[in-house]
């Protein structure tokens, strides 16, 4: 009797273990990012002019650019011989002689032509002008003619825009704000490096915050924040590696983020408490573009002919990678829905959480 009940008092004991472990180690079942294929078509399928104006997405790929739907059709194409510029408002394809360069709407038809010799640039619905030299730059109207421009004696080495303002860096390590016509806000000179140039620059929405990658040989990342007239040092950091090329810098469109491409990946400053993140990544920031689906940001980055597409979510936690070969690859976000475009192929991928 006494082994029996030391038996009988083993097994309640082990099972009441078991219920512990079951209790203790239980977890809700979370959900995760889902990224789901739903077609692949070709650039060179013949165009259909279907779509409506918003509807309309951008591409460029090799020497074609255009533009295509969410349905998966070609909208239109247009073979690059020269240069081009695009975005979802205007395109412009024009040569290296950078004459009277003519602005098309999305649809194909003409909005109008620069009076002035020089490279369109065009982010959204603003179009810019690059004049010849390398040192200036000019804001132009709706009709082609010039509202503002901006000239000094060396070369733009970095330019970013936004609805509120427009950011440049040049060769010197200068660095000027402007506001959205064009007219000069401010001029900086960010230092602490032994030789200054500006190689990347961007400046948020709002128009409240800009930032840079500055300098050789001490180079480091400023986050600037506009306070009136002024504009005061908020955030900098060192670099342990320094880059010797231009590089890409860009704001998430909340302003919570700003994201930066240095020489050992994809720095990453909470603009609100200042917490850095950094995401090991090989070779040259392309793009980054963000998706309220989960908070999740794409950077689309290439070394050699190898494009590698990284996910994050919440904004700055890696959760994966997918790399593949191509001569030339764009990424578009839009909603719940991320765009890949490779060589002659645009793939339509939808984001969920389950």
């Amino acid at each position: 009797m006494k082994i029996r009940n030391n038996t009988a008092l083993g097994v309640l004991f082990c099972a009441l273990l078991v219920f512990l472990y079951i209790f203790l180690s239980y977890r809700p079942l979370g959900t995760e990012l889902q990224l789901t294929p739903e077609w692949t078509i070709d650039i060179s399928k013949a165009p259909v002019r279907a779509a409506k104006p918003d509807e309309r997405l951008p591409f460029r790929l090799g020497k074609n650019a255009g533009y295509f739907t969410h349905s998966g059709e070609i909208d239109s194409i247009y073979p690059i011989a020269s240069k081009c510029t695009i975005s979802g408002e205007f395109y412009s394809i024009y040569d290296t002689e950078c004459r009277g360069a003519v602005i098309y709407k999305n649809s194909g038809e003409r909005f109008c032509t620069l009076e002035t010799s020089g490279f369109p640039f065009i982010q959204d619905d603003r179009i810019y002008l690059f004049l010849p030299g390398g040192s200036s730059f000019a804001v132009c109207n709706n009709y082609g003619s010039i509202k503002n421009r901006y000239e000094r004696s060396c070369p733009i080495t970095a330019f970013n825009s936004s609805k509120a303002g427009i950011v440049a860096g040049f060769s010197d390590g200068t660095l000027c704000t402007f506001k959205s016509d064009g007219e000069l806000d401010m001029t900086l000179s960010p230092g602490g490096s032994d030789y200054p140039v500006i190689l990347g620059a961007a400046i948020s929405e709002s128009g409240n915050l800009f930032a840079c990658i500055s300098g050789q040989e001490k180079q480091r990342f400023v986050l600037f924040q506009k306070e009136g007239n002024h504009a005061k040092i908020i955030y900098h950091n060192f670099f342990d590696k320094e880059l010797l090329r231009q590089t890409y810098v860009k704001f998430s469109r909340k302003e919570n983020m700003v994201y930066f491409n240095d020489a050992l990946g994809v720095g990453i400053i909470d603009c609100v408490n200042f917490s850095k993140t950094h995401i090991p990544l090989e070779g040259k920031v392309i793009e980054i573009e963000e998706s309220p689906v989960s908070g999740s940001v794409y950077i689309l980055s290439r070394k050699n002919n190898i494009y590698t597409v990284t996910i994050l979510e919440h904004f700055n936690s890696k959760i994966g990678e997918f790399s593949f070969n191509a001569e030339s690859a764009f990424i578009l976000a839009d909603g719940n829905t991320l765009y890949i475009g490779r060589d002659q192929k645009i793939s339509r991928i939808t984001l969920s959480r389950e």
